[in-house]
């Protein structure tokens, strides 16, 4: 769920592939069909809409992301899912022209585990770059490493590019991500440490993350990265107010110049 929001209410590292980096296209709708009380449904940002979500039943079916400035829509991603409710595809498409941007696939195992992701990456109609991703997990069913491979598998292309490690809390919160990087020499190098703290209130968002993802139950309120190789650390910091389901309502991001940014929370009735 990074869902891959420009929101980012969750602050993952999602990987140096990230941070370097069949036109079938389905109704455009982008108002919220809710079946569902209780849920989010559209984050603003000083009175302006920054994203807002669409069900089908209690399955999120869309999210839609909106420019800041003009208020029109910039991109929306729709999922399908399997008679469980799991998602098997995402697609992502430029609201304008209705390009596809990127697609992402999921592999489940018999007993329920997402064991591999593929990712392929648009510019156009042209494919610019593909990757896929394996994911391991602890006794608990929790996330414990995410690894990303260049290329597609089983075609000799597949080249492990950098892996993630989560270390979980008996509250099932992540409360630390160490990311690798495969150099030149195929030796992995610790590239960046991720530290997160967290309040006790209710994650709107836990449940409707894409799988593969580190969601925690709670709401992150301090994230500080330390990048090794440049020695510089990153801090981030989010301050909430909440309803009385102690859901939040409004949630303040500081960056590390000192930047805040007020989001306000809207839930469905």
């Amino acid at each position: 769920m990074t869902l891959r929001n420009k929101f980012m209410p969750a602050m993952l590292m999602l990987g140096v592939v990230a941070f370097s980096s069949c036109e079938k296209q389905e109704d455009e709708s982008i108002q919220p069909t809710l079946e569902r009380k209780g849920v989010i449904t559209h984050i603003m940002a000083d009175s302006a809409e920054v994203t807002s979500y669409n069900f089908a039943g209690s399955n999120l079916s869309q999210i839609n992301h909106y420019d800041v400035e003009s208020g029109e829509l910039e991109s929306f991603e729709k999922y399908e899912r399997d008679q469980k409710g799991r998602i098997l595809k995402s697609s992502s498409y430029a609201a304008g022209t209705k390009a596809l941007l990127s697609e992402q696939t999921f592999t489940y195992s018999t007993s329920g585990e997402l064991t591999k992701s593929t990712m392929a990456y648009y510019n156009g109609s042209k494919l610019e770059y593909t990757a896929y991703a394996t994911y391991d997990y602890d006794a608990n069913n929790k996330l414990e490493k995410k690894s990303v491979f260049e290329g597609k598998e089983g075609e000799g292309e597949g080249k492990l590019k950098s892996y993630t490690t989560y270390e979980v809390l008996p509250n099932g919160n992540y409360a630390q991500e160490k990311q690798y990087v495969i150099d030149d020499n195929n030796e992995a190098k610790l590239f960046s440490t991720t530290t997160n703290s967290y309040d006790g209130n209710v994650n709107p968002f836990h449940n409707l993350t894409e799988p593969g993802t580190a969601s925690s139950p709670n709401n992150l309120t301090a994230s500080t990265t330390v990048v090794h190789n440049s020695k510089k650390t990153y801090k981030y910091s989010y301050t909430y107010t909440y309803d009385e389901r102690g859901y939040p309502q409004t949630q303040t991001v500081t960056s590390p110049s000192g930047k805040r940014v007020t989001y306000q929370y809207l839930y469905s009735h």
